[in-house]
């Protein structure tokens, strides 16, 4: 019985360790908010740290996608 109840217990820290580092996972800025680990094209709903209200990437004059109010 002690057995099962420590797996579990396991498995339930572990399984909120990793929600845990997912929901804080957000870009620093407005470039890596598009690129990066994201991949995303223009349209895609996007954040960063400093960001508030609804974004989406765009591509800028540059030609470098950012993410951007929308």
């Amino acid at each position: 019985m002690m057995f099962k109840l420590s797996n579990i217990f396991i498995a339930a820290a572990a399984a909120m360790l990793i929600f845990t580092g997912r929901a804080s996972a957000v870009a620093d800025n407005d470039v890596d908010a598009c690129n990066g680990s994201n991949d995303y094209d223009v349209g895609h709903d996007c954040a960063f740290q400093q960001s508030q209200g609804s974004k989406s990437c765009q591509t800028n004059s540059c030609g470098v996608l950012i993410c951007v109010p929308n």
